[in-house]
């Protein structure tokens, strides 16, 4: 499956609204993988946009998730509302659920890409070592989620989950093995580490996201290269952590900024 326009093409409209087949192989301890549903909202998001507004030029530049409840691979159902449609911003909202019960909402910020005599450039990304001086992850069936078969990861600074390090920080390489195109390859993208919390722990733990945000500031032309990404935990206590991470080019350029409000049961 590509992280791409075509899961747009996967919803089919029905006389209830939405629905989609959300393959398996993609899951994420008990739920399907949070970034591929994060996706598969905003694609239908996308499908009734451009069928609102087919002379295009609107981009995805925010999106908020609430994780409710665990999803899985199966049938899904969606539900999408307009809120506000601007000259220059469009609000929305998607809501998935399976068997009659909510998994996931969605609030979307669609804006239309303008000139600006204000800008503020983003930060570098930290200085480790070169992309093609470190392995690949491997990945271990029954021990890592089964999601991560789909993505390469490098691991550059940071300890790895489960380590008992002192440090919740991670900096990395990743990208998807089938290269992923449009928006909804950014978002998948965004969610495919883990928090960076779980370095601190001295045996496995369960973590769950409760809510997403992710900011998506440039979608690049490029996507079968290697990405970085950097990871912190910001601050986590009562068994709640709030993790930011950054998503940079192959070339160092600041394109998709994510925060997370994640439980650990450690």
């Amino acid at each position: 499956m590509r992280f791409d326009a075509t899961l747009r093409d996967r919803w089919t409209q029905t006389d209830d609204g939405w629905t989609i087949i959300v393959p398996d192989g993609w899951s994420q301890g008990r739920a399907t993988f949070g970034g591929l549903m994060a996706a598969v909202a905003a694609g239908l998001a996308y499908r009734n946009l451009e069928a609102e507004n087919p002379d295009g030029g609107w981009a995805l530049r925010t999106l908020n998730v609430q994780f409710l409840r665990p999803s899985a691979g199966g049938d899904v159902q969606g539900e999408y509302t307009l809120h506000r449609a601007g000259k220059g911003a469009t609000f929305s909202q998607v809501v998935l659920s399976q068997g009659g019960k909510t998994v996931l909402i969605a609030q979307l910020v669609f804006v239309r890409p303008r000139a600006s005599a204000v800008d503020v450039a983003g930060p570098p990304m930290r200085a480790i070592a070169a992309v093609d001086t470190l392995k690949d992850m491997p990945y271990v069936a029954g021990m890592t989620p089964e999601f991560t078969q789909h993505v390469a990861f490098r691991w550059g600074a940071g300890a790895y989950p489960f380590s008992g390090a002192s440090d919740p920080s991670t900096t990395g390489y990743c990208r998807f093995r089938v290269p992923f195109g449009d928006v909804e390859g950014m978002i998948g993208l965004l969610d495919v580490w883990p928090c960076p919390t779980l370095s601190l722990a001295t045996g496995p733990a369960m973590a769950s996201s409760v809510m997403w945000t992710a900011h998506l500031i440039d979608v690049p032309s490029v996507t079968d290269d290697w990405f970085g990404f950097e990871y912190d935990t910001v601050v986590g206590q009562d068994g709640l952590h709030t993790a930011v991470g950054r998503l940079f080019s192959a070339n160092g350029r600041l394109i998709g900024w994510t925060e997370q409000l994640v439980s650990v049961f450690a």
